[in-house]
């Protein structure tokens, strides 16, 4: 059968995320090597209720959650039966998007009940799932709008660690995103998706080459350049704000003064 992408953007940009196009350079790499089709959910446009912390799914119900009315059964159809899960998403706080994580927590019935087991390390992960799909890998892809990626991405990474266990997925956070689809007319923007792409097609074979990961998580630009580049995108911000305000202040202007001309006449 036709092996199965499945990429869950986190990103609230849905398909004009820059984080989401780089997953999927990833994934038209990978699937340039072993023929898989991907498939794309945009969490944003699901309805996704949050855990209760029932813990039903571990007890009473064991492996299905009891929250049957949003969208979530369906994903998790498609994350059980899909070869590689690509998770997508930009880091705002030093964290996935709430959406995202409340995606994530809603998986707790497909992992194995913790009976209290200890792990002689805690990196090797502390859920297994409940139905394994043979061979079934998972790439975790993020961005952030910091020059320093791996100090963003720590915390997210303890968390997968933790879960599945060190060193069993892929993972990159590509630094500056933001600024490098605006500086050069998207051009370092592009080059990243190539890299992105080439990251796909060994992932396919196996790993990832350490040195391709670096090039993801390298600032592109200088931090004198970077600094200047924040500094007018934050300003035309602002200056479209107060466009904007001065705008709809002189349409209110108009539309009094014809509403009362037309009292006059």
């Amino acid at each position: 059968m036709k092996k199965k992408t499945l990429i869950i953007n986190g990103s609230p940009k849905c398909e004009n995320s820059l984080t989401f196009k780089v997953a999927k350079a990833f994934a038209d790499g990978l699937s340039a090597e072993d023929g898989s089709s991907a498939e794309s959910i945009h969490v944003s446009k699901l309805n996704i209720k949050p855990c209760t912390g029932c813990l039903s799914c571990w007890g009473r119900t064991e492996g299905v959650c009891v929250i049957k009315d949003d969208s979530m059964p369906e994903v998790r159809r498609k994350i059980l039966s899909a070869d590689t899960i690509i998770i997508a998403f930009p880091i705002y706080f030093f964290g996935m998007p709430g959406t995202l994580k409340t995606l994530i927590d809603r998986l707790l019935g497909i992992m194995c009940t913790f009976s209290g087991q200890e792990l002689d390390n805690i990196k090797a992960g502390r859920h297994a799932l409940r139905t394994p799909r043979p061979g079934q890998r998972l790439a975790v892809i993020a961005s952030c709008g910091f020059s320093e990626s791996e100090e963003a991405f720590h915390p997210i990474k303890v968390q997968y660690d933790l879960s599945i266990g060190e060193g069993k997925y892929a993972h990159f956070c590509c630094p500056q995103l933001k600024a490098l689809a605006q500086a050069g007319s998207g051009q370092r923007f592009e080059k990243i998706c190539a890299i992105s792409r080439q990251a796909g097609m060994q992932f396919a074979h196996g790993s990832i080459d350490p040195a391709l990961v670096e090039l993801l998580e390298k600032p592109v630009l200088t931090r004198n350049t970077y600094r200047m580049l924040m500094e007018k995108f934050w300003k035309d911000e602002k200056g479209a704000d107060e466009n904007d305000k001065n705008s709809s202040r002189s349409r209110r202007s108009r539309q009094v003064t014809g509403t009362a001309l037309g009292r006059r006449a």
